[in-house]
């Protein structure tokens, strides 16, 4: 083999693991799920940044499959208040927000019907 042909198939691989790299960092091929929060199932935990509380909850994608997800907060959350979690590949969930539960998609509502 050529220096040439082994310089171009160490760029691409350094290019093929900053691309995975990045697309796990950004959260690309993530997903949503969808979860009610139950203040049963937080901890309290050593404080590192802003996060002070853990939560372990059944959470539901947008087709209705479940998965226990956890997740941390700086604050311990409303009971009842319906949330929106952005869940990464490796990484887990990453980013949450609180919805309305007619936001929910209709598979997950069935789980919580009012």
């Amino acid at each position: 083999m050529s220096r040439k042909n082994v310089l171009i198939g160490i760029s691409i691989m350094v290019l093929l693991v900053l691309g995975v790299g990045i697309a796990i960092f950004a959260g690309i091929g993530g997903s949503n799920y969808y979860t009610k929060i139950d203040n049963e199932k937080v901890s309290e935990i050593d404080p590192h940044g802003a996060m002070n509380y853990s939560y372990t909850l059944t959470a539901y994608d947008e087709s209705g499959k479940e998965k226990e997800l956890t997740f941390e907060t700086g604050k311990v959350l409303s009971e009842g208040a319906y949330l929106c979690l952005e869940v990464a590949p490796i990484r887990g969930v990453v980013t949450w927000n609180e919805v309305q539960y007619d936001d929910l998609p209709e598979a997950v509502q069935v789980f919580y019907a009012e």
